[in-house]
């Protein structure tokens, strides 16, 4: 079971990771921030998870040594461990046959449960621009919508994903302090694959500074969260950690590229973030077909499809009942870094190029949240949901229909 991001077109999807990030050795450093984790099935699942890894949520308090010690007497290493949520990566040698302790572990009555540390990816798919303009932000109707407001500084738009371009011109104005997860805070959240660069900029890059393009909540902020690496892999406890830092540093609005399968630990992240009054948005995924995944089907996030410029679903687009509704993701014009990275080594642009994905469609109502929350700051992740919900445009069946969910989003009719 994968976990990844999604933002890609059909042909360049791939449903297994390619690539995990090396996690550092918890015998020489443990970090001190982290989410919770659990496995309800008695199967112990390890398609497509970190080869070797299991994050173990305790009942009670452990400190450091405790969990070092009861990794130790089964045989693993603490990879990563969290005073905070007080949960635990362990991980054990390759080749060892592990179904036998991890059973042990769940029926451990210091243990609340155990589940393995699935893989996250972000998928892109590259195609060659069609247009100069921002096309998109036309069919979601944003310039009315900037006719009201362009959001209050006030509301933080975190993108949790490969980080950010610092220095972008059309970024680095609109930025508030984020976090690198996979260093553990030790180097900045730069991006050095692209994705989250180009994310950022379709939810909030600085619009009337006379260069670049116009992000969809001009005046919120930004806030950088860097849980993928240069190849877009990461995994479900990095993710994770990912959304509660932002929750604990004022993010009121959560873009989440990312899908895969059913993950206590990724579920118990977004409950605490929905409990938190923080609107979660996801991408539904570009496998073209009713396909499940997660957080998108969870409960109370707004996930996301894609429509092309003539408002028809992108064939790429998954579709299914847990759908809430459409927005632009073919050929999406935003920011990119201006330097050399995984995508503009060899297929993209510096400074700007053009993505297809449910994960460019995400961003725009990322942002349509933020400039409902810029309107209305005690709206609850319900009420931001249904505004955007009943205030989008009808399309495909008459209704509801899980190809479009409530259909289009129409960010203008959203903020009066």
């Amino acid at each position: 079971m994968s976990v990844r991001s999604i933002f890609g077109t059909t042909s360049k999807i791939v449903v297994s990771l390619s690539m995990v990030y090396s996690l550092i050795s918890c015998s020489k450093q443990l970090p001190t921030d982290i989410t919770n984790t659990s496995s309800n099935s008695s199967t112990i699942v390890r398609t497509n998870s970190v080869a070797g890894q299991y994050v173990v949520k305790f009942k009670q308090k452990m400190t450091t040594q405790t969990v070092l010690d009861l990794a130790q007497s089964v045989g693993a290493e603490v990879n990563k461990f969290s005073t905070r949520t007080n949960n635990a990566v362990v991980e054990f040698k390759t080749g060892t046959d592990t179904d036998e302790v991890i059973q042990g572990l769940k029926e451990n009555a210091a243990i609340e449960f155990v589940e393995p540390n699935y893989k996250v990816k972000n998928n892109y798919t590259v195609s060659d621009p069609r247009s100069k303009d921002q096309q998109g932000l036309a069919v979601a109707n944003l310039s009315k919508a900037w006719d009201i407001t362009f959001g209050d500084p006030k509301i933080i738009i975190a993108i949790i994903d490969t980080g950010m371009d610092l220095g972008h011109p059309d970024l680095k104005n609109k930025l508030v302090e984020g976090y690198n997860v996979i260093s553990q805070g030790k180097t900045p959240p730069r991006d050095d694959n692209g994705h989250g660069t180009h994310a950022g900029g379709i939810a909030g890059a600085q619009t009337n500074n006379k260069i670049g393009i116009a992000g969809t909540a001009p005046n919120c902020k930004l806030m950088p969260i860097k849980a993928l690496d240069a190849k877009g892999s990461g995994d479900i406890y990095n993710v994770a950690l990912g959304v509660i830092w932002a929750v604990d540093r004022g993010a009121k609005v959560l873009n989440m590229s990312l899908g895969g399968p059913s993950s206590e630990t990724l579920k118990r992240a977004i409950d605490y973030a929905l409990a938190k009054n923080v609107v979660i948005v996801t991408a539904m995924g570009n496998d073209g077909k009713n396909s499940k995944a997660y957080p998108a089907a969870l409960p109370g996030v707004i996930s996301v499809g894609s429509v092309d410029f003539n408002r028809s679903r992108s064939d790429f687009s998954n579709y299914g009942d847990w759908i809430s509704v459409t927005a632009p993701g073919s050929q999406i014009m935003s920011t990119m870094p201006t330097y050399k990275t995984t995508m503009t080594e060899v297929e993209k642009e510096e400074g700007y190029d053009y993505l297809d994905g449910t994960s460019m469609a995400c961003p725009i109502v990322a942002g349509i949240a933020a400039l409902v929350l810029s309107r209305n700051p005690d709206y609850t992740p319900a009420e931001v949901k249904e505004r955007i919900q009943s205030t989008a445009s009808d399309a495909g069946k008459k209704g509801f229909d899980n190809e479009y969910g409530y259909g289009i989003v129409n960010a203008a009719k959203a903020v009066l």
